[in-house]
């Protein structure tokens, strides 16, 4: 068999990751240097599926090259297009500069410390990989080894990102959310006539939108249900279905939305999807197991003790999808909106 040209595309992927990211930091235009890290995050897509690691492209497609993206767009619509170049200091590029050399010296020089790249007798490869390889099926029932390790194995560790999660859509709305009262002035409001064609009142945009939503909420809970079985989770299938709801707020506007998801229903939302994570893990202590120690809740679930694992994560996947997806909805809102939750794009 044909030795396949693995190192060809590695090269390739390399040379235009460095493209995309000087020219991104080179751009002066931030909607264009927005467009090309959506498409360095694309291009980082291929890499992850290159490396096995389709679960990482997964989310990277998912969160890098798309929601992230339209939070960039959203902050450059309350921003500015331009960035304003400030005068040169050489001072300060020179502390910067020497700053960054320090710590990638600092970081290259651990590298000895660390395997071989790929080899089989390191900790990793001999011990921790081979468990989850040969246990996971006896253990919970789950073909996806990532999905086990997320929500089982590293379930503490899953359970604060999704807390991050929380807490980064609270910090958000603390930072940017403002009152109606302080948006009253006594000065006269200006009236401008509407102009005489709206780009954003399109017939085709809002009717496309309406047939692509539903499907892309269908799409986004088979993420989430069939996670055991096929790349996705609760992560990926969550952000799926916020980004259904903000292509709604794009294509109509955010009145439209907030009629349906009003502020207070997204943040109760958001902390009910932690709040069946951490349920989950109170469970299995009141039947007297330890937090997160799904197979004592086989009474309770059907099945043997492996089943209780494999329902016991599918619970909490659609957690950690529910605190996601209206983590996206209500990021966007405030962005789009500069905290007024007014209009947005």
């Amino acid at each position: 068999m044909p030795e396949l040209p693995i190192w060809q595309y590695d090269t390739l992927f390399l040379a235009l990751a460095l493209l995309f990211g000087i020219t991104a930091l080179a751009m002066q235009n931030l909607m264009g240097a927005a467009i090309v890290f959506g498409a360095y995050s694309f291009l980082m897509c291929l890499i992850w599926t290159t490396m096995g690691a389709v679960d990482v492209a997964f989310t990277e497609a998912a969160v890098g090259a798309g929601v992230s993206t339209v939070f960039i767009f959203a902050t450059i619509y309350n921003t500015g297009v331009c960035a304003k170049p400030k005068t040169p200091r050489v001072a300060f590029k020179l502390s910067t500069g020497l700053v960054a050399l320090g710590t990638g010296a600092f970081i290259l020089s651990a590298l000895p410390d660390f395997p071989n790249w790929g080899d089989p007798q390191s900790p990793v490869n001999s011990t921790i990989s081979p468990y989850y390889i040969e246990h996971t099926i006896r253990d919970a029932h789950v073909p996806n080894i990532v999905t086990t390790v997320l929500a089982d194995y590293r379930g503490f560790d899953t359970l604060l990102e999704t807390a991050v999660v929380f807490i980064a859509c609270i910090a958000i709305y603390s930072i940017l959310r403002t009152d109606a009262a302080k948006l009253k002035v006594t000065e006269p409001d200006i009236v401008t006539p509407p102009p005489a064609y709206d780009p954003t009142d399109s017939l085709i945009i809002r009717q496309a939108s309406r047939i692509m939503v539903p499907f892309m909420q269908i799409f986004a809970l088979y993420v989430i249900a069939h996670g055991h079985y096929s790349p996705g989770g609760g992560f990926q299938g969550g952000v799926i279905l916020g980004a259904s709801i903000i292509l709604l707020c794009i294509s109509f506007d955010l009145k439209y939305v907030l009629r349906q998801w009003t502020e207070k229903k997204i943040m109760l939302l958001t902390a009910l999807g932690v709040l069946i994570y951490a349920a989950v893990g109170l469970a299995c202590m009141i039947m007297g197991g330890e937090f997160l120690n799904y197979k004592v809740l086989n009474p309770l679930l059907p099945g043997d003790e492996a089943y209780a694992r494999s329902h016991s994560i599918l619970l909490v996947e659609i957690g950690v999808g529910m605190t996601v997806m209206f983590s996206m909805i209500g990021i966007y809102i405030n962005l789009a909106s500069n905290g007024r939750f007014d209009r947005g794009l």
